[in-house]
C-alpha cells in the first residue's frame, strides 16, 4: 500500500508521518518511477479529450503529479487530508517555478463538495496510487454524487485503484509461507493496511473494475466512456522495490512487457487499475 491513500474520516497524522518519507519510499525508487511514468501516459491520452485545462487531484500526496499536470499548462487544485503532504506539493510547486500553477490546500476526499462547481469546473479530476481505496462502497457512492456536481459536460474523472486480486502480491506472500496476507485483497471487509514502519494501519477496501464501475453507476451525469488499463501487472508492487533495484536489467524488461503486452483485460489482476470516465453533455445536475 503507498502512502497516497486516503481515508476521509481518518486522523492526518499517519499521512503526516509518512509524508516525510514517502518519496524516499516510492516516488523516487525505480519501481515508483516506472509506475507512475506508466498512469502518466494512459492519463495523457485521456486529457486530450476535453478542451479545459483547469485540473483538481484528490490525495495528491507530495505533489508529483500536480507538478507534472502544470507542467503541461494545467492550472492545478490538489488537495490531500494531510497538512505535510500539501506543505510538500506548495514546496515542489516552487522550486519547479510553478506557484502560478499550482494551489495546494488541505482538503479530505469527502470535503470536495466545499468548491463552488460553478466557479472550479474542471476538466480533469484526479485520484492517483489508491486514494479512493481508503474510501467504503458507501463512501465511494457519496463521491459518485460530489464528482456529478463538479464534472462539467465533456470532463474526465481517472482514478488508479487498487484491484481485488494482484499477481505478483499473492505470488511474494505465498512464497514467504504466508497465505493468509496472500488473498487479504479478495476479503469484503474493510483490510488493516500499513502506511509504514512509524504511521499505523488504515482501513483498506479492495475492488475490481467491475465492481469499481457499478458503484459509480450510471448516477454519474451522462457517461460517454468508460476506459480501463492495467498499472502494474508486469511491473513490480512498490514494496518490492529493494530485490529489484538489484537486477535493473530485469527491471527494464518488466517495463517494456508493462507498456507493450498489458491489455485490459489483465487490469482485475494487476497491483492497480487505471479507469477513466468520460462525461457528455448535457450533464444532469
Amino acid at each position: 500500500m503507498t502512502p497516497e491513500h486516503r481515508l476521509p474520516a481518518a486522523p492526518d497524522a499517519p499521512f503526516d508521518i509518512v509524508a516525510r518519507e514517502y518519496d524516499a519510499a516510492f516516488t523516487d525508487t525505480p519501481t515508483g518511477r516506472l509506475l507512475r511514468d506508466r498512469v502518466w501516459v494512459l492519463l495523457s491520452r485521456q486529457m486530450a479529450t476535453t478542451r479545459r485545462t483547469t485540473a483538481l487531484e484528490l490525495n495528491c500526496g507530495t505533489g508529483e503529479d500536480a507538478v507534472w499536470l502544470a507542467g503541461q499548462g494545467w492550472q492545478v487544485l490538489a488537495t490531500d487530508i494531510s497538512a505535510e503532504m500539501v506543505a510538500a506539493t506548495k514546496t515542489k510547486a516552487k522550486k519547479a517555478g510553478l506557484e502560478a500553477m499550482i494551489r495546494a490546500e488541505v482538503c479530505s476526499i469527502a470535503d470536495i463538495a466545499r468548491f463552488t462547481p460553478g466557479a472550479l469546473e474542471p476538466g480533469l479530476i484526479l485520484s492517483n496510487f489508491g486514494g479512493l481505496n481508503c474510501l467504503s462502497p458507501t463512501e465511494i457512492k457519496n463521491l459518485r454524487i460530489d464528482l456529478q456536481e463538479l464534472i462539467p459536460p465533456n470532463g474526465v474523472f481517472a482514478a488508479v485503484v487498487m484491484s481485488r486480486f494482484c499477481c505478483w502480491e499473492s505470488l511474494y506472500f505465498l512464497l514467504k509461507a504466508k497465505p493468509r496476507e496472500a488473498f487479504r485483497r479478495l476479503s469484503r471487509k474493510p483490510v488493516a493496511a500499513r502506511l509504514g514502519d512509524n504511521a499505523g494501519v488504515v482501513a483498506t477496501w479492495y475492488y475490481s473494475p467491475a465492481e469499481f464501475r457499478k458503484l459509480m453507476g450510471s448516477g454519474f451525469g451522462h457517461t460517454q466512456s468508460t476506459v480501463v488499463y492495467p498499472v502494474g501487472f508486469w511491473l513490480p508492487p512498490s514494496y518490492l522495490n529493494p530485490f529489484f533495484k538489484k537486477y535493473p536489467r530485469f527491471l527494464r524488461l518488466l517495463n517494456f512487457l508493462e507498456k507493450h503486452c498489458t491489455p485490459a483485460w489483465l487490469a482485475p489482476m494487476a497491483d492497480h487499475f487505471f479507469i477513466c470516465f468520460k462525461t457528455t453533455p448535457p450533464l444532469i445536475r
